[in-house]
């Protein structure tokens, strides 16, 4: 419905009754991990009002993997608490 390629092997995604493409039915549905754009399937991370696989949950400083409750956001990113008294503090 969105990207207008076909469909290889002749599988789709179905929502709201379109056909779409694994990328675009998770970007409807809101499925999207926000640190890697490909679809989340098994766990995730609500944070941010965004989904992120939990390995892509990372401090936007150092990269450390982060925890949905222990993070601190400074423009629309996320931190570790070092990081953030850091450069922040």
């Amino acid at each position: 419905q969105d990207c207008r390629l076909p469909f290889i092997g002749g599988s789709f995604f179905d929502h709201e009754g379109q056909p779409y493409c694994e990328t675009h039915y998770h970007l409807k549905r809101g499925s999207l991990c926000a640190g890697c754009h490909k679809p989340i399937s098994g766990r995730c991370i609500t944070a941010m009002f965004r989904k992120f696989h939990p390995e892509h949950f990372v401090c936007a400083f150092c990269l450390k993997q982060l925890n949905k409750g222990t993070f601190k956001e400074q423009n629309d990113k996320p931190y570790c608490h070092t990081c953030f008294d850091k450069l922040f503090g």
